[in-house]
């Protein structure tokens, strides 16, 4: 037998659990005659002390599955209440919210809401005074909610990811990736420009990892990206809606156990067609950078079931009082596991009403129905080609804008309606930003210092008049 070889240096850096079998796959991955541009490097970051309590947060979270069951108070459960009074003292914005003295359990609902505009304009008062942040992480979100946010993470708590996935899983009849082995999951992209990279999974056993753009100038040649797919064959394929129509598109045909779909939401009719080109069940996530994974689609069709009991999810109004179960509102959550981020009645800017009757399916969590999902936006620059809205998100990351809302119009010519953080911002620059993305396809940009404010529903940051065609 073929003694392998040890992992380098970098990736001990980058994944410092990695074995000599997870450094094989992940050369295994990189070095594949039809791999991709790969763009970045990069790990999961995690050590011995992470992996005991990533595993300790699974076997939480399955002895408590049964504790968000059924529950009708409008008040937090026990153990979030507590987390409450140990945040309080630490937190500037829990401190700022939450009076002292106030009994959680009767007095929940009094206390202010926050929103993205919190983490968007003053992030340093939502991270706890006594945080470690050498552990600090930076995420990007995706822009698809609205102007993308820096968001403080936590390499622990990324990795919390893996049992919510595998827990979501296995109520769909399908197993997780679990050893070095195998290639676990690749995550999807069809961007105009991103990150790519292959690393290891130290939480589920070593698996292979790998994000990739399956835009055509990411690859060396036409058919690379089919090779590439067919021949790793990896268990779990991750990604939005566009992206998947794209690989579709392209002529990907791998076999995956399960498409993972995250960030917009889904047309039945582009289900359906996924489901049969891909020979896999096609599951909905529900999950914000903010929060991680929120709620997974039920196997039945019946809304999408709440997944951790680390996170107290209640619907409001637009006032912020909650509503009653069954009436429709404002998801909003407290809790979570980001130490840098802890939410306090954080407003997600998504809509849903809740229902806590036992599901057809078995699990007997409660069910966020009628979510009102991302629905995907068919952008296109004036040559014809996909503009990704992430694309668009990265165009105006560098603007210091709290909200924005973007139309193409039938004939490709864009209004851009933006918020500005306090200090303005240059309209031309923003413009030209588009303009470098589009081309010249008539692009208009107007302030609103109110956008987001009023009672006309949700800011829809993307919409299109062009067609998607499924």
């Amino acid at each position: 037998m073929t003694e392998l070889e040890p992992p380098s240096p970098e990736l001990l850096r980058l994944s410092p659990l990695a074995d000599a079998r997870a450094a094989a796959r992940v050369r295994r991955i990189e070095q594949h005659p039809s791999a991709p541009i790969w763009r970045w490097r990069a790990g999961d970051r995690i050590d011995g002390e992470d992996l005991r309590a990533i595993a300790a947060f699974e076997a939480t979270l399955r002895s408590r599955r049964e504790d968000l069951a059924h529950d009708p108070s409008d008040a937090p459960p026990e153990r979030v209440i507590a987390w409450l009074r140990s945040m309080r003292d630490r937190v500037p914005i829990f401190r700022a919210r939450i009076r002292e003295g106030i009994d959680l359990a009767r007095s929940f609902s009094e206390i202010a809401t926050s929103s993205r505009e919190d983490l968007a304009l003053r992030p340093e008062l939502l991270v706890p005074d006594d945080a470690p942040l050498e552990r600090m992480i930076v995420y990007r979100t995706a822009g698809t909610t609205g102007h993308a946010l820096l968001v403080p993470h936590d390499a622990r708590a990324a990795s919390c990811y893996l049992p919510l996935v595998r827990v979501a899983l296995e109520r769909w009849g399908v197993d997780a990736p679990c050893g070095a082995d195998e290639i676990g999951a690749f995550n999807v992209g069809a961007q105009r420009s991103t990150v790519t990279y292959a690393c290891t999974l130290s939480a589920w056993g070593g698996t292979g990892f790998a994000k990739l753009n399956v835009s055509a100038g990411e690859w060396h040649r036409e058919r690379d990206p089919v090779d590439f797919f067919a021949d790793l064959a990896p268990r779990l394929l991750t990604g939005d809606p566009i992206s998947f129509a794209e690989a579709m598109r392209v002529g990907i045909t791998s076999r995956p156990r399960a498409l993972l779909t995250t960030a917009v939401a889904m047309s039945d009719a582009l289900r359906d067609r996924l489901r049969a080109h891909f020979g896999a069940p096609v599951i909905d996530w529900y999950s914000l950078t903010e929060t991680g994974p929120l709620a997974y689609a039920c196997r039945d069709g019946r809304g999408h079931h709440v997944l951790s009991p680390d996170v107290h999810v209640e619907i409001v109004d637009e006032q912020g009082a909650p509503m009653r179960d069954g009436e429709r509102g404002e998801v909003t959550v407290t809790g979570g596991r980001n130490p840098f981020v802890p939410l306090l009645r954080y407003r997600t800017g998504d809509f849903a009403r809740i229902e806590r009757a036992r599901c057809t399916c078995g699990d007997p969590t409660p069910r966020l129905c009628d979510l009102e999902g991302r629905a995907p936006v068919p952008l296109r620059a004036n040559d014809g080609a996909l503009v990704n809205t992430v694309d668009v998100g990265r165009a105006l990351r560098p603007f210091p804008l709290v909200q924005h809302a973007l139309v193409q119009r039938a004939d490709r010519s864009i209004d851009l309606v933006v918020r500005a953080a306090p200090g303005g911002v240059d309209a031309r620059a923003i413009h030209d930003a588009l303009v470098a993305l589009f081309g010249d396809v008539g692009i208009e940009v107007r302030f609103d210092a109110a956008l987001g404010d009023r009672s006309e529903g949700k800011v829809l940051p993307y919409r299109s008049e062009l067609p998607f065609d499924e």
